[in-house]
């Protein structure tokens, strides 16, 4: 079967045997080395959670989620709060993460669709795979700023949606 079918079948087995999607989406994290400290936490609207809806997701790779809450390392990779990586399964995800305290987030994700781990980038240092950021912000040239997609949380959290700008 080729990708496209494939990727259709785990879709229709999602809607018709939803157990059966669960192993599928399993089964597509450990074909992508997807490490436990980089999977989602359940969502559960009931804890304090930040729950990501993404998008405009196209089939294959994954999506790599990034929470940030330092100003100063914003779209750094050493100043990520935490990262997760689902496979990219559908055109919408949703993405949880506990919080262990509230306060000023912002949220990256981008859709790696090689699934190397490594967001590419045209000549003029833009994304090359399709990203977002919390807020959802007009594009600028230079590096956006954290306070353009920052928001806060408390109670149970956040909701938040990011729709992805294809490069």
């Amino acid at each position: 079967m080729s990708t496209l079918k494939n990727n259709t079948f785990i879709v229709i087995l999602a809607v018709v045997l939803p157990g059966l999607a669960d192993s599928t989406t399993a089964q597509a994290a450990q074909q992508l080395k997807i490490h436990p400290h980089e999977a989602a936490d359940e969502c559960n609207p009931d804890i304090s959670q930040i729950r990501v809806t993404v998008n405009g997701v196209s089939f294959g790779g994954m999506l790599t989620v990034g929470l940030y809450d330092d100003p100063n390392h914003f779209l750094m990779r050493h100043g990520r709060k935490r990262h997760i990586r689902v496979p990219a399964t559908g055109e919408q995800h949703l993405v949880c993460m506990n919080l262990d305290r509230h306060g000023t987030y912002a949220v990256s994700v981008y859709h790696d669709k090689d699934a190397d781990r490594k967001l590419k980038r045209q000549q003029n240092m833009m994304p090359g795979e399709p990203f977002g950021l919390s807020n959802n912000p007009e594009p600028v040239m230079g590096y956006p700023k954290f306070s353009d997609s920052a928001f806060n949380t408390r109670g149970f959290g956040a909701d938040i949606t990011i729709n992805l700008r294809q490069p």
